[in-house]
This record gives structure tokens, sequence and C-alpha cells, in this order.
């Protein structure tokens, strides 16, 4: 049997073995249980297994007397934004984002649209692993209804906050990889509202998705393929419930997941450095130093934290940073909201290209160049992964380490970061070098610990 991944942004398995509509059951009555009364928003992405889950889980909800507000299905941000719009007591998204599509998860979130604090997931967890609800009887049943514009709002409250002029009047030309995922739903209401030329590709939201849903290099040779042959300025490929968004320029050439990040990153420390007296950004540990040169050029300070989206939001909340997100392709923009967006992310970028009058490739090519990889490695068993952290630390002790989480060794020219996995039965390793030739011999030296 695979393993049901349980998190504080909630749980993960595989559709008819690790996760099962009593197990969808059971996660919204203990969600409902810790929340009460509510409203709660529910939406999620394009899976196939999206009705199933779903209405297992407003059956949990319901049953303990939680009121839902059905939103469909929507990128995974708009139910954040949507939280704080109607005022709900916390959200809940069916989608298993970027794994495989046999794959489906429930993420859980609270009152702000971030995902559960440590104390409320504790509660979640306990309740759920003892089965500690109770059914109400059919007068104090939670009561069901829908919001139908909640793609419309949030596009908005996105467009409130940038200069769309600027976009309206660039004349740029978009191609959009949407993978049959919620970007297929949210894409063009985004850019038509923008007023400028676009192409969107595996545009059916159903679920069927074109390719792997993680948005990696290996996975977009259509997009590279349709970039060249089209009189295209930029290509965005979102991942399943496009809160990830990664980059191609206007050749077909991948710039990388890390590298998406920080031309965002570098376009509000640019032009929008007014809307945050001290530039704080904060990233994860895995993410490339491009974004930390990035913003040291920028006069700004950059922050780190451990891996996961709650982390990285709870960091910028506390130091009220301008920007943040993740080295997969995942932009925070607070003057949004407080999670991972890739409608965000489309629009920084296009008042990047809008503003400066450059290309991609223009801006890209001013930006330091490091080699990053990224390993997956299967764990057959779980007590293998201690003694493989201790084996990186004995063998880099003579190095400055940082062991938050998993370990990251900070070598001479580059580093290493080695951890488990939150959401798959896996181990990643993370490297960085200035040459693939370095990243490569640092990567084979790693995995003969293994």
């Amino acid at each position: 049997m695979s393993s049901l991944m349980v998190s504080s942004s909630g749980i993960r398995g595989v559709v008819g073995d690790t996760l099962t509509p009593d197990i969808a059951l059971s996660v919204g009555a203990s969600f409902g249980s810790i929340i009460g009364k509510g409203p709660v928003i529910l939406g999620g992405d394009t899976r196939i297994s999206y009705d199933c889950i779903t209405a297992s889980v407003i059956a949990g909800l319901l049953s303990v007397g939680t009121d839902v507000i059905q939103i469909g299905k929507v990128p995974t941000p708009t139910v954040q934004q949507l939280i704080k719009m109607h005022h709900a007591k916390g959200g809940l998204v069916i989608t298993a984002s970027h794994n495989p599509i046999i794959w489906n998860g429930i993420k859980l979130m609270n009152e702000t649209g971030s995902f559960l604090s440590d104390e409320h997931y504790k509660q979640f967890i306990s309740t759920y692993e003892s089965g500690s609800y109770t059914f109400q009887p059919y007068n104090k049943l939670g009561v069901l209804s829908y919001d139908h514009c909640a793609i419309e709002k949030h596009i908005d409250l996105i467009l409130s906050t940038i200069d769309v002029a600027s976009i309206q009047d660039s004349g740029l030309n978009v191609l959009v990889d949407a993978n049959n995922g919620t970007g297929a739903l949210a894409d063009p209401i985004l850019l038509d509202k923008l007023g400028i030329s676009y192409t969107i590709i595996n545009k059916e939201a159903d679920g069927h998705f074109s390719h792997d849903p993680e948005p990696l290099e290996k996975n977009l040779n259509h997009i590279k393929d349709e970039l060249k042959k089209g009189d295209y300025d930029i290509g965005f490929v979102q991942d399943a419930d496009a809160d990830r968004l990664v980059i191609l320029d206007q050749n077909g050439r991948f710039i990388g997941e890390d590298y998406s990040l920080a031309l965002c990153v570098d376009y509000v420390l640019s032009y929008e450095k007014n809307k945050a007296p001290i530039k704080d950004v904060v990233v994860n540990l895995s993410t490339s130093n491009v974004i930390t040169d990035i913003v040291k050029q920028n006069h700004g300070t950059i922050h780190q934290t451990k891996i996961g989206e709650p982390n990285v939001t709870a960091k910028i909340k506390e130091l009220n940073a301008i920007v943040g997100g993740e080295g997969n392709g995942g932009v925070i923009y607070p003057e949004v909201g407080w999670g991972r967006d890739s409608l965000v992310g489309i629009v920084l970028a296009l008042n990047y290209l809008a503003k400066s009058k450059k290309t991609v490739s223009q801006i890209v090519s001013t930006y330091p160049n490091y080699v990053m990889i990224r390993e997956k490695l299967t764990v057959s068993d779980p007590n293998d992964i201690p003694k493989l952290l201790t084996k990186i630390k004995d063998k880099y002790a003579s190095y400055s380490q940082n062991q938050e989480d998993g370990i990251k060794v900070f070598l001479d020219s580059g580093w290493v970061h080695v951890r488990p996995s939150n959401t798959e039965p896996i181990i990643r390793v993370f490297i960085e070098q200035p040459t693939q030739e370095q990243a490569e011999s640092l990567l084979k030296d790693v995995l003969s610990l293994t």
C-alpha cells in the first residue's frame, strides 16, 4: 500500500488506495469539528477524482454542522482569496498539486487563507486519528451554498494591485501551457482583462494532464516547440492547481523554476519598491542563490525558512516582507495574498516586460549563472533517512551546516540540501553549483552515501 502523506498543509494519497471516500469524509468531519459552524470555502483542481473526493469532504463537513461555500474547480490561490472575501473560518482545496494523476489530496487553510498553524494542525490530527467528532442530527447539519464567480473575484483583486495599463499598451503576445488544470479556467479570464494577444495550449480543464503535472523542463517539450514556431514574447507553464509558475523565454528556452521566481522578485524590488520601506524577501532553504544576489543588488535582505509554503508565509507575515516564494516557481506577493499564486506571477512578469521594454532573455542574461540539480530518491525504509543525513553531516563536517530541515551544507562554490519530502515518500536532494560539471560531481558524491 502507498503512503498517506500527512502534513500541516493537509493530506495526499493515491485515490482508491490510501485516499478513499471514507478517509476524505473523516478529514472533512475532523476539520469541521475544529472550525465550528464556519462557513468554510471549498474548491479544487481538475483531477478526475475531484467529484468523488469533494462529495465525501462536503458530507463530512455538513455532518458535523459546518456550513460550506462550494466554489468549484478553481486555482488553489482562488480558495485562499475567497476565504478572506467571505470572512470564512477556513478553507479546503481538493488537489494533489504537482503529484501524478493517480494522487489527490486535501489542503487545509485557516481564516487568513494560510495553511494551519502548528496548534490547529495538532488539533486536526488529534481529532482525525481518534475519530473524536460528532455527527449532528438533521436540524443541526451544515448548509451548502455556492459562489460561481470566485475566479473573477480573485483576478479582479490581482488587477487592482498592478499597473494594468502598461500591459494593455505593451502589444505582448503570450503562450501558456495550462496542462488541462485549473489554469485553463483562469488564464483566459485574466489575459482577456489584460487585453493582450495570447494562446493557451492544453486548455481542456478535464484533469487529463497532457504531461506530468510537475512543471519541470523534461515535461515541457510541447511548449518549447510552440514558442520556437510562433512570434511570442514569453511562455508560462502552470501546475495542476495553478499555484506554481515557470517561465520560458521568447526563443523557447526554459529559464528554470528558480529564475522564474527571480524575475518576479526582481520586478517587485525594481518597480514596486515604494510598497515596503525595508526590502525583506523570504524564500526557503532550497531556493537558488540567484534570488539572494538579486536581493542584495537591490539593497534588500534575504531570509530563508524550512521548505513548505506555511513556513515561508509565516516569515513573510512576521517581517512584513515585500515579496517571497519558493524556488519551485511559487511566487508569494503579500500585496495580493499569503499563498503561491501563478496568476500573480504572470502579471508581475508581464509588467516587467512592459515597463522595461526588454525581452525575457535580456533580463535573465543579467543574472548570475547557477546550475541547480533536483533529485528524488525513493525510500524503501524510513529508517534510512536519518542514517543518510548523518553520513552527509559527517562527510562535510568542516563546512557550515543548517539542520532546520534535513541538512543543508554551504560549500565553497555552492551548496547541497537533503531532506525528506512532506508530500511524497521520497528524499529530495537539491544541489547548486556554478557549472554543470561541478553540480554532477557533487551529486555523485552525495549519492555514493546512499
